[in-house]
């Protein structure tokens, strides 16, 4: 179990890094102003979206993970 919630913290640090990442990008677009022609932000839109999903699911196996060892400790107890 314990393993489940290491893996799931991994997870939502990763993402949160990507999203990072992803917000420099858009930032030093937003900063360097090319010419609209060059700017394509659906790369970089896809990467924050997928960001936000993957910690969105990790934090959900966080929850269940946590709830299922609430359940078994309340078994046992």
């Amino acid at each position: 179990m314990i393993s489940a919630v290491s893996i799931s913290s991994g997870g939502m640090a990763a993402a949160t890094q990507r999203f990072t990442q992803a917000a420099e990008g858009v930032a030093t677009i937003g900063t360097s102003l090319p010419a609209a022609a060059q700017v394509d932000l659906s790369t970089t839109a896809l990467q924050l979206i997928q960001a936000k999903t993957d910690v969105s699911l990790n934090a959900a196996m966080m929850r269940s993970s946590l709830d299922m060892e609430k359940r078994v400790l309340d078994i046992l107890a």
